[in-house]
């Protein structure tokens, strides 16, 4: 399994340790960049080459993600990020160095909502906290976000409210050069290096599961009353025209006939092909131009064929223009479409107010048992142990332990198992079995 990092000069001298871990059939190409619109250019380059990418910073990840939509949703990508454990490391030699060191004297840009501040404010107090750059990492992903970054940095020195800089941004100083303070640079640990490479490695699993599943589609035409003959026709119309279809794009769609209904069989990577990445359906681009009658397309993706074709049918009722249309749904019944490429971001999502619910019954944040469920759906099970959450929730081991607790002292989870280490050394794990989805009334 290769995987390509991206970096710059700055940050290659903490990232080149990656070459240490022990991670076995895994290996680690670093390309480097100069600046984000070379970013760009390389990843076009290198990135099919590769099963995964790997980025050294939430700027490159959050810039490809915006600027190559389509590249960044085939490949599995992540980012290396600071955790817990190198804030409070940091922390601690510079207290050790700075006897009088106040949280409320330093700027640390990387704390944000998306990976609860590090947990900071779990215990410490709001007027002692710090000053942060945003509530989302969102902001790393502006266009100038270097700029932003050290634009925030030198105002708050230059009003005097700040004595620190705390940054993971390597090249930040480069901005500084005109100022007496040095900033703080935190870097990834190997451990930290480590656990999102291992992260990487659940989403390449999870992508390979997403490309093996069944694709169906459900193709229906309007059944015209009382004529027998033009239904006849319209069902060998649409049987043929599906045919030609498979013949000009060199598909092999397997193709089933039913007497209101055409039912066809795909693998994923040729229904991204034939809807251009969910962008705008070519399948029904085709028939609008090759039937003279309405075909309403719906799209299915399951484990099983049963799954794929009950989704398949459940989209293609949502097809109620007067010319041919295209939809989709997936397992967690959301809907996308009409697949014509001017309406892609057209998901109707359902509304999960049980977990807000949960939220205010726990204190846990609505965007944390968000990313649980999402956890719970994308791995469809419910059981984990904390190692497991920490790692898809980017927390510590002791922060996704906590988070059982309090779900568990509400029943919100339930210890089903204690696991002894392979060893036999060390403390037991537990497997929690996550029960937020038992308001859900629409599932």
């Amino acid at each position: 399994m290769k995987i390509c990092v991206f970096s710059t000069n700055y940050s290659y001298s903490w990232l080149q340790n990656i070459h240490q871990l022990q991670i076995e059939n895994v290996e680690y190409d670093i390309v480097f960049y100069e600046d984000l619109p070379h970013l760009t250019e390389v990843f076009r380059e290198n990135y099919t080459k590769y099963t995964a990418v790997l980025f050294s910073g939430q700027i490159p990840y959050l810039h490809i993600k915006k600027y190559c939509p389509a590249e960044f949703a085939t490949m599995p990508s992540q980012f290396i990020d600071i955790t817990e454990r190198d804030l409070y490391f940091t922390l601690t030699k510079v207290q050790y160095e700075n006897p009088g060191f106040r949280f409320r004297d330093a700027l640390i840009d990387f704390l944000y909502e998306e990976n609860n501040y590090l947990s900071l404010k779990e215990w410490l107090p709001e007027e002692d906290f710090p000053y942060t750059l945003s509530t989302s990492i969102q902001v790393f992903g502006e266009p100038n976000a270097y700029e932003l970054v050290a634009k925030r940095h030198l105002e708050l020195l230059e009003e005097g409210k700040i004595k620190y800089c705390f940054t993971r941004l390597t090249n930040l100083n480069t901005y500084f050069s005109h100022n007496d303070v040095i900033p703080i640079l935190v870097t990834p640990s190997l451990k930290s290096m480590e656990a999102a490479v291992q992260k990487l490695l659940k989403e390449v699993e999870v992508h390979s599961l997403t490309k093996s599943q069944v694709v169906c589609g459900h193709l229906q035409f309007n059944f015209v009353e009382n004529d027998l003959l033009e239904n006849e026709y319209r069902q060998v119309a649409l049987y043929k025209a599906i045919l030609d279809f498979n013949r000009t794009y060199g598909y092999s769609l397997l193709i089933y006939r039913s007497s209101l209904h055409n039912e066809i069989i795909t693998n994923f990577s040729d229904y991204i092909r034939i809807t251009n990445d969910e962008t705008k359906c070519s399948l029904a681009s085709f028939l609008h131009e090759h039937v003279p009658f309405k075909v309403k397309i719906g799209w299915g993706i399951g484990k099983t064929l049963a799954i794929a074709q009950a989704q398949a049918e459940k989209a293609s009722s949502y097809c109620q223009k007067p010319f041919t249309e295209s939809y989709r749904i997936n397992k967690e019944d959301k809907l996308l479409g009409p697949l014509d490429g001017t309406n892609v971001s057209s998901i109707v999502e359902q509304t999960h107010s049980f977990l807000e619910e949960i939220a205010k019954e726990t204190n846990i944040s609505v965007f944390q048992l968000e990313k649980l469920y999402d956890m719970m759906r994308t791995y469809d099970k419910n059981t984990f142990t904390a190692e497991e959450v920490s790692v898809h929730l980017s927390v510590s081991t002791r922060t996704a332990n906590r988070l059982l607790k309090k779900l568990t002292e509400y029943s919100y989870a339930v210890i089903i198992e204690t696991l002894a280490t392979p060893s036999g050394k060390g403390r037991p794990k537990n497997l929690f079995d996550l029960r937020l989805e038992q308001l859900d009334e629409t599932d």
